[in-house]
Formats: structure tokens, sequence, C-alpha cells
């Protein structure tokens, strides 16, 4: 198992500025796929602020089914779950019970409906010790979605509160694309005038309001 980790930077005046207003970070995960009509989930949040905050992560994955809409700005509920590794397939039956088995395409995390019934499905992926989703996908009758994890985290501070499992299609506030594919920690920085600065970090800046589906469902 790989530990990721981000540790952000805050000064004094910034912790209380967040503070102070309502803010709260937040974090969403990039993945792969050729399913069409994706989309990204809040993974993470807190509104609890300290000099250095840690954004953790592990290589532990589920596969889910949801009977919650794709939709901006709601709640992905799961109906079931189960715990999955790389290079398996999760199996959904009619009624949404889900097995695991083998056979998956490689690097990926393989889900097959193997009823009439569609289903949200998406991938979840463990955060700071819990498992949290990370996207949603529409899951069609006798259909398989292949969803491969991509190391990239999208942070944001923002004011609006989200819970985890949210659609978010656009960027809530100015925010850093953290890119951990070549390694396995980072450090970065957050000001609360002066945005983000990745210092040796490979990253992108993400603008208010910028089309996340792009950035965080890769194809």
């Amino acid at each position: 198992m790989t530990n990721y980790t981000i540790d952000i930077e805050l000064s004094p005046e910034t912790i209380d500025a967040l503070a102070q207003n309502g803010y709260a970070l937040y974090a969403m995960k990039a993945v792969s796929t050729t399913a069409s009509g994706g989309a990204p989930l809040i993974w993470y949040s807190t509104p609890n602020f300290t000099s250095v905050m840690q954004v953790t992560w592990q290589d532990q994955y589920a596969a889910f089914v949801s009977t919650s809409q794709i939709i901006a700005n709601a709640e992905i509920n799961v109906t079931t779950s189960v715990d999955i590794d790389l290079d398996q397939t999760a199996y959904v039956a009619q009624s949404g019970g889900m097995t695991v088995g083998g056979g998956g395409a490689a690097g990926a995390v393989s889900i097959l409906n193997q009823g009439n019934q569609p289903w949200t499905t998406g991938l979840s992926q463990s955060v700071d010790g819990r498992s949290s989703p990370v996207c949603a996908l529409p899951l069609y009758g006798q259909n398989l979605d292949v969803i491969t994890p991509v190391e990239q985290v999208l942070l944001m501070f923002a004011q609006n509160y989200v819970n985890t499992g949210t659609v978010i299609y656009r960027a809530l506030s100015q925010g850093l694309l953290v890119d951990l594919s070549a390694q396995d920690t980072c450090t970065v920085q957050f000001d609360i005038n002066l945005g983000w600065n990745a210092l040796a970090a490979s990253a992108t800046q993400v603008m208010p309001n910028e089309d996340l589906v792009p950035l965080l469902i890769q194809s």
C-alpha cells in the first residue's frame, strides 16, 4: 500500500481569515475513464485549520452503486459498496448486490452491471483514514464502466460548505491541481490574498468557476 501526503502551509493571518469567514478546505481527486457522463465529487473536506494541514490518502479502493442522480450540487448516497483492488471487476446484480472477481482491466477498477437496472456507479478511495467517493458515472444495464485512479488532487478553500460526495462541476474558488504521479509527498502554500504557491510541487493553477470535468474525469 502506498501512502500519499500533501502538506499545505498556512500563515497565522491566513488561518484567522479562513476561520473567521467560514471557509473549509476541499479536495477532489482525478480519475480516467472512457465512460461518458461522469462527474467529480467532493472527496474530502475540513473546516479546521492549522499551520501545516495534511491531506493523506492511500491506494485502497471500493466500487459502489447508488440510486442518486448525477446532477450539479446533488449528493451521491452510496447504496452498496465493495472493497476492490486494481485489475479486478465488481459485478452488480439486479438487486444492487455486489461481488468481486478477477479479469478486470489492467491498472483499473471495472464495474459490470449484470442486470437491466441502471445505476449510478463510481470509485471510492481512502482519504484521512476513511473511504470516500471520488467520482460518479452512469452504469446502464448489461454495461461495463472502467475507472483508472489518477494521482492528481485538486485543493480549494471556499466559503460555501459542501458535503463529501457532492457533485461539483465547476471550481468553488481558485484551486491547485497537484500531481503526485511521480512522487508520494509534496508541500504547497496558500495565502488568503495571494492564493496558491506550488513551491517545488508539480501542480496547475485552477481558476474560480473553471470546468472541472476535463481536469478530474480524464479520458
